[in-house]
């Protein structure tokens, strides 16, 4: 891992949920050395002000929930740690790696440019259940064989779906600020939200008030109600997160998904590549792509040094 990236992780994935991802270095398929930015509820909510998943007073009504049942804050921790896992499954497995291999530059250059055998999967998060087609390949295809891809993929499919279906109860659509109404029209009534008898216990606190949301980034102006993702303090921050998740993996040009490149001394986070001929390789060039200049500069004064002692 760079030493770059033994602070604050930076803001680099170009959405949230790749952010979310970005919470361990370096990023490989299977790793189990790396750093974690998310020790503990403390270190998550933290993050998600700084990413943007929730706002000042947000945060305050997050923590207040999680001081009053201590036990609620080990359960939105754990949750957005599924939904990060879940997320980097469906983007890191892909296709299997020779397919991946012989694809064409898409996959070359997304996520198998950095990641040994990984490539871009566009597949949309089903809110209940998981397609008839990815069902049928969910088998390991031997006996005593190890999970496939394919199912690995299906599994996290379904649980992202799952978290995503009890935000999705715990989210309400509420009226804009200003919204523009005939003067004959009946009165706005606010509903709470219906939340099913199977979802998680949450402890009691006072539900979240529209105007407490951060504003939607480039929302259309003129809207008559806007959608207020998670009402419960308590599991407010995993709600963002699937939300934003399924979001991502559901309407994301994963043609610009690209991954600082471990091969050349990267940390493997994802990111949106938005520049205008598609060139950017690293996280972040003041991070990764910094030291990596600076581990070729010092490899070609060795190299030089070498050659004039051997002359």
């Amino acid at each position: 891992m760079s030493d770059a990236h033994n602070g604050d992780p930076r803001i680099v994935g170009g959405h949230l949920a790749l952010d979310l991802v970005n919470t361990v270095a370096p990023r490989v398929p299977g790793g189990s050395a790396h750093h974690e930015y998310l020790p503990g509820p403390a270190a998550l909510l933290v993050w998600a002000e700084r990413a943007g998943a929730v706002g000042a007073e947000e945060a305050r009504a997050v923590a207040q929930a999680w001081s009053a049942v201590p036990s609620s804050a080990a359960q939105a921790w754990h949750a957005a740690l599924e939904i990060r896992e879940s997320v980097y499954t469906v983007l890191a497995a892909g296709p299997p790696i020779a397919a991946a291999a012989g694809a064409g530059t898409s996959n070359a250059e997304t996520l198998g440019a950095g990641t040994p055998g990984a490539g871009a999967l566009t597949a949309e998060v089903p809110a209940v259940g998981i397609p008839a087609t990815w069902a049928s390949a969910a088998s390991p295809a031997g006996a005593g064989s190890g999970p496939s891809p394919e199912s690995e993929v299906v599994g996290a499919l379904e649980r992202l779906g799952l978290r995503w279906a009890g935000a999705a109860a715990r989210s309400a659509l509420v009226p804009e600020a200003t919204p523009t109404v005939p003067e004959s029209a009946p009165p706005i009534l606010k509903a709470t939200p219906t939340v099913p008898e199977s979802a998680p216990l949450v402890p009691e606190a006072a539900p979240l008030v529209p105007e407490s949301a951060p504003p939607v980034p480039g929302a259309a102006p003129g809207r008559a109600v806007r959608l207020l993702v998670g009402t419960s303090p308590a599991l407010l921050v995993p709600d963002r997160l699937a939300h934003a998740a399924v979001e991502f993996l559901s309407t994301a040009d994963l043609r610009r998904l690209r991954v600082c490149p471990l091969a050349e001394g990267g940390c493997g986070w994802l990111f949106l590549d938005h520049s205008r001929n598609g060139s950017r390789r690293w996280c972040a060039m003041e991070d990764c792509g910094s030291q990596a200049k600076a581990r070729r500069l010092t490899e070609r004064r060795r190299a030089r040094r070498a050659t004039g002692e051997n002359g």
